[in-house]
């Protein structure tokens, strides 16, 4: 945009009322000046005369030492600094004055704008956009050529420079007949029907190329042609590939095809690309539309999940469809790109390789275990993963905060104290890719006289103790980012106003500067206070609070997601043992049962306090009731409780195992299932109510496949 300030003319004449005649001619005389502002004894503006009253007032009979006073023409046009030329152009025309009067951001006259000035800004804006469309069609990666209506070459740009082997130099202004013909006939056929003409395939050289031909009008009339070549020459090394490739597709499957053993292939999202007859007859398959099918559907006791995410995996006997098989997996890669896998099965005469089979299946636990722990990792896709929680609310409030995180709308964080609204504010900038820094801001925690210059900042000289060259607020840190304003609610009143014109407008001043700075800050704000109760108290402005609740996300606390408290407490202890250099195993039932029936009035934050403080006692393995907080442990619960998440009590458990710690309850359990469902651990996860790759973390945590098949029949 072209402001004012750009081109006003700045070197004016300033005089006063008791001036006379003469010594406004004589400034007139110096500065070649028409007009002549008038300050009043504030520098401000009083209004202005120009040469023609000077001279109309001698006309008719004063002297030169006649004041000035009754010639000031006292209504003025006059315009801000910062605006733009169109609207002084408006201004001066609307009023029909050749002159207006220039205010800077205080109001002081800053110069004075003629009808040359606007035109001089005008042409300058216009050689402005001519450079730009220049250096734009100069850097396209595309071939442009234009003529004029004489059919001379006017545009050659650089992709033509190099398509064509000219020079710009060498082309401009001759006929595009004697030195482009293969572009001439389109060209001109365009010019003669003055419309455009359908693409072309055209070869320049070594180069293919699909050329496109437009006119170009003025008044509407045609006064020239372009020509727009898109270089296809890569586009048809790659067609004639994909042909080689499509032959040595054929080419693998007829050697599928022919093979003895079972092959089957999948690209690396475990979808099947290939598959041979003997894999069918292994497993009692027909080949109808199985490709492209994911091997899980067709499959699922195969196993492929481990060579999936890349791992060669060591040949050995597995036993499928009741016969045993020697199974090979391997990953395809290409110049260190995964791009799929081949399974090779080995099934015909494999009664020698009994004992290979037996070691296979002493490690099957293994790779289960690390298979899942792979995919799990694999999961873990976005940044509120992070956040710990089963809790179906808590989890839909993280659908809606990833949705939210894509847009720039402001965020209000609700909740009480300790419920992981800094945790949400953080992913949610990462989430928002976003580059700029994500800045937090306690509003409760700084002194109220402090804020505003945390916040905007301030100049040099600001206040007795600035620092010399002023300080950044944290909106100039966040610019680009996020600025989290924890406690919004304990924000004074008269700093709300000011963050809600920042909020508006993106722009602010430093404390002590008369600069305008915009930003670029997504604003996300947290409280656990009613700001509706709040507003109607007259305590918090009610247009900044629809300003910042536009998207609202409210946590619930920790006693209405108590199926999260055995995961959180998992977590937690894991963290405390690395910070405390502790090897606390975890918590026993009857400790997660009492500490189920607290009310946790400070969330997750005090539920980490109180596990440090008790992993501070004298605790050796376990967490027990008697190591835990007397308020908690008055809240126990006389009767029976449910157990952690993925322990489930049944009627035939011994009593003796009632002592028991949590790990041999749990482990007792797995077994007792697994024999229930004799082995079949997908019927063995169901029950139980966790994951399959959960259950299998257990089975090797524990080493339960041995004892499951000693109390097998």
């Amino acid at each position: 945009m072209l402001r004012i300030r750009d081109y006003c003319t700045k070197d004016i004449v300033k005089l006063r009322s008791s001036h006379r005649i003469a010594d406004v001619l004589n400034a007139f005389l110096h500065s070649r000046l028409d007009i002549a502002c008038i300050l009043d004894d504030s520098d401000r503006l009083m209004g202005i005369i120009s040469k023609n009253a000077l001279y109309r007032a001698l006309l008719h009979g004063a002297t030169l030492d006649t004041p000035i006073e009754p010639y000031i023409r006292q209504h003025v046009v006059t315009a801000d600094a910062d605006d733009n030329l169109d609207h002084v152009r408006d201004i001066m025309l609307q009023n029909q004055v050749a002159h207006g009067v220039i205010l800077d951001e205080k109001g002081y006259v800053l110069g004075v704008m003629s009808k040359s000035d606007i035109i001089r800004g005008f042409l300058h804006e216009k050689e402005v956009l001519i450079n730009w469309l220049s250096d734009l069609i100069e850097h396209l990666q595309d071939v442009v050529v234009s003529i004029n209506s004489e059919s001379q070459i006017a545009t050659f740009n650089r992709a033509a420079e190099n398509i064509f082997g000219l020079t710009k130099q060498q082309v401009t202004g001759q006929s595009v007949d004697d030195w482009l013909p293969q572009l001439s006939d389109g060209l001109e056929t365009v010019l003669q029907q003055q419309c455009s003409v359908d693409p072309r395939r055209i070869s320049i050289g070594n180069h293919t190329v699909i050329a496109s031909f437009i006119p170009l009008s003025h008044n509407k009339s045609v006064n020239g042609a372009m020509a727009v070549l898109q270089d296809i020459t890569t586009l048809e090394a790659v067609a004639k590939e994909l042909e080689s490739t499509k032959n040595l597709q054929h080419t693998v499957q007829h050697a599928l095809a022919l093979s003895y053993d079972a092959i089957i292939m999948t690209d690396v999202k475990g979808f099947i690309t290939n598959i041979n007859d003997a894999f069918l007859e292994l497993f009692e398959l027909k080949n109808e539309a199985l490709i492209n099918r994911h091997w899980l559907e067709v499959i699922p006791e195969l196993d492929m999940e481990a060579v999936l995410a890349g791992q060669t995996i060591e040949g050995g006997i597995r036993t499928i469809r009741e016969k045993p098989c020697f199974v090979i997996q391997e990953p395809i890669n290409r110049n260190g790109i995964h791009l799929g896998t081949i399974t090779k099965i080995i099934f015909r005469q494999l009664d020698e390789w009994r004992d290979v089979f037996r070691r296979l299946e002493q490690l099957e636990s293994e790779i289960h275990y690390y298979r899942e722990e792979l995919q799990r990792a694999n999961r873990q896709s976005s940044a509120f993963d992070q956040i710990i929680s089963q809790n179906n609310n808590l989890e839909r409030l993280k659908e809606q905060a990833l949705l939210a995180a894509k847009s720039t709308s402001t965020i209000l964080i609700t909740g009480e104290s300790g419920t992981g609204k800094e945790l949400f504010a953080e992913a949610i900038h990462r989430e928002s890719k976003r580059v700029g820094n994500f800045i937090q801001v306690n509003c409760a925690a700084i002194p109220g006289e402090l804020l505003e210059s945390e916040f905007f900042g301030y100049a040099e000289g600001a206040f007795t103790g600035a620092r010399k060259g002023g300080k950044l607020g944290k909106f100039e840190i966040a610019d680009h980012g996020t600025l989290f304003l924890d406690e919004i609610g304990d924000m004074p009143l008269s700093l709300q106003a000011k963050l809600l014109r920042v909020l508006q407008e993106q722009t602010f001043e430093r404390i002590g500067d008369v600069k305008t700075r915009k930003v670029d800050v997504r604003i996300i704000a947290a409280t656990n206070k009613n700001l509706r109760q709040m507003v109607k108290e007259g305590t918090f402005r009610e247009d900044l609070y629809y300003r910042i609740d536009v998207v609202n996300l409210s946590l619930p606390p920790l006693r209405e997601r108590m199926d999260d408290l055995s995961l959180l407490s998992e977590f937690l202890v894991k963290k405390l043992n690395k910070k405390l250099n502790k090897e606390i195993i975890g918590i026993t039932t009857q400790a997660l049962m009492a500490m189920q029936e607290y009310l946790w009035p400070g969330n997750v934050r005090e539920l980490e306090n109180v596990l440090e403080r008790t992993m501070n006692m004298d605790v050796k393995q376990w967490i027990e009731p008697q190591h835990l907080p007397e308020q908690i442990r008055q809240r126990e619960r006389s009767d029976a409780a449910t157990l952690p998440v993925y322990i489930h009590e049944r009627e035939d458990r011994p009593k003796e195992s009632e002592s028991h710690s949590l790990e041999e309850m749990e482990k007792h359990m797995i077994m007792s299932v697994l024999e229930q469902t004799q082995n079949n651990r997908t019927e063995a996860a169901r029950l139980l109510g966790i994951s399959r790759s959960n259950l299998y973390q257990k089975i090797r945590k524990y080493g339960i496949k041995q004892e499951v098949r000693f109390h097998m029949k």
